[in-house]
């Protein structure tokens, strides 16, 4: 089992209650910036059969491109596997990528900054 988080092209509301109702998702980037990206937030990331895996004492991450085109992906999908440091290190992804995020958990925007209420 996991918790996932959906890195997407999302506007700057409030909550998702507040996306307008004509809404569509832009891509975000092509799948070698954003892995290079990632990369750079969290340096020890691993490619494995089209994934990145993020697997630490403390972090146990895998990452899915679900793409728009060939080479542009539409959004980038988190699974948190477990690892209490998890958390930290998706919201150090979501920064830098400077994107936001949809928490599973909750159903609402990915909060980087209350970290525990979302784990």
């Amino acid at each position: 089992m996991s918790w996932d988080i959906y890195i997407q092209d999302l506007p700057a509301v409030k909550s998702v209650r507040d996306l307008p109702a004509n809404f569509q998702l832009k891509p975000i980037g092509t799948r070698k910036e954003l892995e290079a990206r990632i990369a750079e937030a969290v340096a020890y990331t691993e490619h494995q059969d089209g994934w990145l895996f993020i697997k630490r004492p403390n972090i146990d991450i895998s990452i899915a491109f679900v793409m728009e085109s060939s080479d542009q992906v539409r959004y980038i999908v988190v699974h948190v596997h477990g690892g209490d440091q998890s958390a930290a290190c998706v919201a150090a992804i979501v920064r830098h990528l400077g994107l936001r995020a949809l928490d599973t958990a909750t159903g609402e925007f990915f909060d980087t900054d209350a970290l525990e209420e979302s784990l």
